[in-house]
């Protein structure tokens, strides 16, 4: 009874554990991204403070630069997005219409699942709707931009103040272990934070050459939406294996737009990148005998709920 009493309380308090770790996900999300910048940076002011710089202002310049760097791409290519988002938007909306209009004079089963989708959004729809009904869209869509807005710059705050006092916290936490295990839980929590940041650091570096390889194959090439591409591409390149092939059917269906051929080449093209990406560029940042599954999985998921895919 005894025994039965002790694993029902085990489960109990998991089960409440993982309950509050969920109304609180939120911040849960913040905080792992704050240790993710960390970790990602670290090499980087280690090497900034071997060179006289203090903690603090290496980590300041780091993010100047990087955030620097992030502002000065979109101040370059912001026009150039929103134009094709415009155009991609517009063409969405037009290619729907007609699509509706055809499955409605169509066979039993469009016709039966056209009534199930949503009537095409049309400019006289437009027109009619109230500013009223509008205005909480608008709202909600502020309050999203803000939220976003202030998690980053939170997850900033977070990881600054963890890097430099990263041993107050660590002994903070630890000291809610026995004594013999605070060693192997130190270690263990070291290595599993290098192995993120290492993880991250060859990520970005494939975001960026995969967003710039398909950026410039897809103009080179004339196909429409080329920064589009490369912005999915290279957001989608955080995601091992699975954002290639993604990738690779997104390319297919913007140069199927030209024609069969075309798409068909560029779905190739974006394999060959990712594929390559994978076998030369990933090896050198991480090694794939430091690769571990549970550890990549771990690292996914809060990028993925980060992305608002999950």
């Amino acid at each position: 009874m005894k025994q039965v009493m002790k694993y029902t309380a085990v489960i109990g308090t998991t089960l409440a554990i993982f309950y509050i770790l969920w109304q609180f996900k939120l911040v849960l999300l913040l905080f792992v991204l704050s240790l993710f910048v960390a970790a990602t940076i670290r090499p980087f002011v280690n090497w900034l403070v071997a060179h006289k710089f203090s903690t603090a202002m290496a980590q300041l310049l780091l993010y100047v630069v990087g955030i620097g760097g992030i502002l000065l791409v979109l101040l370059l290519t912001g026009d150039w997005l929103l134009q094709e988002v415009n155009s991609a938007v517009n063409w969405a909306m037009v290619e729907y219409e007609s699509l509706h209009h055809q499955w409605q004079n169509g066979l039993s089963w469009q016709q039966t699942a056209v009534e199930l989708l949503p009537p095409p959004f049309t400019l006289s729809a437009a027109e009619q709707t109230d500013l009223q009904e509008m205005l909480p869209i608008v709202v909600e869509a502020a309050q999203g931009i803000s939220g976003v807005v202030g998690g980053l710059l939170l997850v900033l705050a977070l990881s600054i103040y963890w890097s430099v006092d990263q041993h107050r916290f660590e002994r903070l936490w630890l000291s809610l272990l026995p004594v013999k295990q605070r060693a192997y839980a130190r270690d263990s929590w070291r290595e599993i934070e290098t192995a993120v940041g290492r993880y991250l650091r060859s990520q970005t570096v494939q975001s960026v050459l995969a967003a710039l390889f398909l950026g410039v194959g897809a103009a080179v090439s004339g196909m429409a939406f080329p920064l589009l591409l490369a912005v999915f591409g290279g957001l989608a390149a955080f995601v091992p294996l699975f954002g290639g092939l993604v990738t690779a059917g997104v390319a297919y269906g913007i140069g199927s737009l030209h024609s069969q051929w075309v798409g068909l080449g560029t779905a190739v093209y974006t394999l060959a990148l990712f594929l390559g990406l994978e076998l030369w560029v990933e090896p050198r940042f991480w090694g794939r005998e430091r690769r571990s599954f549970l550890l990549t999985i771990l690292v996914i998921v809060p990028l993925v709920e980060a992305f608002g895919l999950w």
